[in-house]
């Protein structure tokens, strides 16, 4: 399980989307949950009236993004909400990344120059995060970042590489093409760490493999079948990756392994529906394959066969993935293992909570859209101390028009989800009295509109950070 544990590592970073082969809206702004989405946004970054202790904005710059893009705000209104931002006394956390990202060339070059390295640093490219590292390769040619990067190296090789490894990741979504050009760029400059990483996004590692064939690092042959091993650790979980295509050595040292196909699997699954990420900490903490050729190659099948619909309506699948869970581990140790670990995007949160909600959601979807008269039965799956009866009160209260308790209006929105009424759930959100969680549940719904319409915080690669990215201006 030593490779499995380095994916949970990266799993654990985000539940962002990549779903493929969905129906995208072209302009954000036509979508149907677009003002939503505004509403959302600008509840996500309205400060709080008193600061709570080590309070840090955690999702004002994924507001302010989703604010630009789909209320079509013009490049100086952009710049003038996010210059605003990076004033606040509590500035978004990613907010220096969002404004290189959203700037213009000559913008961003001015930008550059007036940051100063952290202490101790002999760089600002740390600082500048995933979404800057792409635009200052796509919209300015890379010469800047290739360049700086060669330099510190020279003065710093470990931290220089250490970012290395961030910049190849946040190129992973271009075609292999522009990645193989890039990467001869960065070999040319003597980087050629950055070099081997970017041939390791590419669908096709034929150019992985002939780069091996003249780097030094790779001329012993346990170092060179340990670096084809790292090119599969992220390949198997891209969607667009066909073993079968790959140069034999590559198969080879697939076939010993015997993860890549379990990998390959739940990988397609979690483009479609993120949340099912946290079927590879189930397989680390279980050591059961069959999480991978049970249950997610189950779930792939009836996502192809068009029996779930993952964009919208997710709460469909994650219910399926726990009957396939129980099936194979076991009701007990399904609920032990997933009460064991957090669900990164509502920190503070286990998986256990997480798919519990999504599955009471589902279970009162018919009863709260219209097509059942009394509540559903308490579904099977629910943990003994789940509040089933204050979900079913609240679910019939919200169906007669009656008003909720403020202290009860977060697990209310969740209930507005399951009648898919978005805009009535933020309504809520925004009136509850727990504030901290109403944020992260806003955050949520609004991650989950946006892979409704445009899907434009999907990551480049799976479980990644979210990447901001803008046409070209």
């Amino acid at each position: 399980m030593r490779r499995l544990a380095i994916l949970v590592v990266i799993a654990t970073a985000s539940m962002a989307s990549m779903a493929v082969g969905q129906t995208r809206q072209d302009k954000p702004s036509a979508c149907s949950h677009a003002p939503t989405i505004m509403a959302a946004a600008d509840f996500l970054l309205a400060e709080p009236a008193k600061f709570p202790n080590f309070w840090r904005d955690r999702f004002g710059d994924d507001a302010a993004y989703l604010k630009i893009r789909y209320g079509d705000l013009s490049h100086a209104e952009g710049l003038a909400l996010l210059a605003d931002l990076e004033k606040r006394s509590h500035p978004p956390l990613r907010i220096v990344e969002l404004r290189l990202a959203h700037a213009t060339t000559p913008e961003r070059a001015a930008m550059l120059a007036g940051i100063q390295p952290q202490p101790n640093a002999n760089s600002i490219v740390p600082e500048l995060g995933p979404s800057a590292w792409r635009a200052l390769v796509t919209e300015d040619g890379g010469d800047w970042l290739l360049g700086e990067v060669a330099r510190w190296q020279t003065s710093d090789g470990y931290n220089a590489w250490a970012a290395m490894e961030g910049i190849a990741p946040a190129l992973a979504d271009l075609d292999d093409e522009a990645k193989s050009r890039f990467a001869k760029r960065a070999e040319d400059a003597g980087l050629w760490r950055l070099a081997l990483r970017l041939r390791a996004t590419q669908d096709d590692l034929a150019d992985y493999v002939a780069y091996l064939d003249r780097l030094p690092a790779a001329a012993e042959k346990d170092a060179r079948a340990q670096l084809i091993r790292e090119a599969l650790y992220v390949a198997d979980l891209r969607p667009s990756f066909d073993i079968s295509r790959q140069p034999a050595e590559v198969q080879a040292i697939d076939r010993k392994n015997g993860m890549g196909s379990v990998l390959r699997t739940i990988g397609r699954l979690v483009a479609d529906v993120p949340q099912t990420a946290m079927l590879l900490q189930v397989i680390n903490y279980s050591g059961d394959l069959r999480v991978g050729t049970t249950v997610a190659e189950a779930l792939n099948a009836r996502i192809e066969a068009k029996q779930f619909d993952p964009i919208n309506n997710p709460d469909a699948v994650t219910a399926a993935m726990l009957d396939g869970l129980d099936y194979i581990l076991g009701r007990k140790e399904r609920e032990n293992i997933l009460a064991g670990f957090g669900v990164s995007e509502m920190r503070g949160e286990t998986a256990e909570s997480f798919v519990e909600r999504a599955l009471t959601r589902f279970a009162l979807a018919p009863f709260m859209q219209g097509g059942a008269v009394q509540p559903p039965p308490r579904p099977q799956q629910l943990a003994a101390a789940f509040p089933w009866e204050q979900w079913v009160g609240l679910a019939t209260k919200l169906k007669a028009g009656e008003p909720v308790s403020p202290l009860d209006r977060v697990l209310a929105a969740d209930v507005m989800i399951a009648a898919d009424r978005p805009s009535d759930a933020l309504a809520l959100l925004k009136t509850a009295d727990d504030w901290k969680t109403a944020l992260l549940r806003t955050h949520e719904m609004a991650l989950a509109l946006d892979r409704r319409c445009a899907d434009l915080l999907r990551p480049a690669v799976a479980l990644a950070q979210p990447l901001y990215r803008f046409d070209p201006r």
